[in-house]
């Protein structure tokens, strides 16, 4: 059986300026997430299949455009997102007492859970 390779697993976020962050891998990003003033270019795929909110989010879209969400209530901020995104994308996610409570409360935001 023959199988086609999509892409790498991405291992790690990059960042060009202060406020754009991205995943670095081979395929283009398709999806982009606002939070504050911090712009994530990503993919729709592996952050639809654990976020209820964001299944939801890109269904509405912003305006007209379904790839472009805003969600700069979440609680915690660009980087209790980021830490959100990375945990979708199956990267390592190292939480301690500093992070781990607006990780948790982004994370319910969010609608990530078990199912």
């Amino acid at each position: 059986m023959k199988f086609m390779k999509l892409g790498s697993k991405p291992d790690s976020f990059q960042s060009d300026a202060d406020c754009v962050r991205y995943v670095s891998g081979e395929l283009a990003s398709d999806f982009i997430i606002t939070v504050g003033d911090v712009k994530f270019y990503l993919h729709k795929f592996p952050l639809l299949s654990k976020s209820a909110h964001l299944q939801k989010s890109a269904a509405i879209g912003n305006g007209e455009n379904t790839d472009e969400v805003d969600i700069s209530d979440i609680p915690g901020g660009p980087a209790a997102f980021e830490i959100c995104a990375k945990f979708c994308y199956g990267m390592i996610v190292t939480l301690n007492a500093y992070n781990v409570i607006a990780a948790r409360c982004a994370a319910e935001y969010l609608g990530m859970n078990e199912h």
